[in-house]
């Protein structure tokens, strides 16, 4: 086997790549959280001005490095039949430090 010295410069540029990107990925992946759904929902909910017929929750990630981002959605199921929303709103918490990034409304 040769040693990493003797790699040419593509394969050195290519390994420490693959290392940053495996590095980064699994620190998005199995990186924990403070913030429990039921918290995350509790802190959204506090954003609202409705009283909701349905709410979900999910965790994702966001950006590089990847945070850890609660995505809790609210709503009132249009009325008509059609689909859609009489009201929607959703609210995006940090999942480690419970403060809520942004907030968005549907009309």
């Amino acid at each position: 086997m040769k040693s990493i010295r003797q790699w040419s410069m593509p394969a050195k540029m290519f390994t420490g790549l693959a290392i940053v990107v495996v590095v980064g990925y699994l620190g998005g992946c199995l990186g924990g959280t403070d913030i429990t759904g039921d918290e995350a929902v509790r802190i959204a909910r506090a954003q609202i001005d409705f009283e909701p017929e349905q709410i979900n929750a999910e965790l994702g990630r966001q950006g590089y490095p990847p945070r850890a981002v609660w995505a809790v959605t609210f709503w009132i199921a249009a009325k008509d039949g059609v689909g859609g929303f009489e009201r929607r709103t959703a609210v995006e918490v940090h999942a480690n430090t419970g403060d809520v990034l942004t907030i968005r409304n549907d009309p």
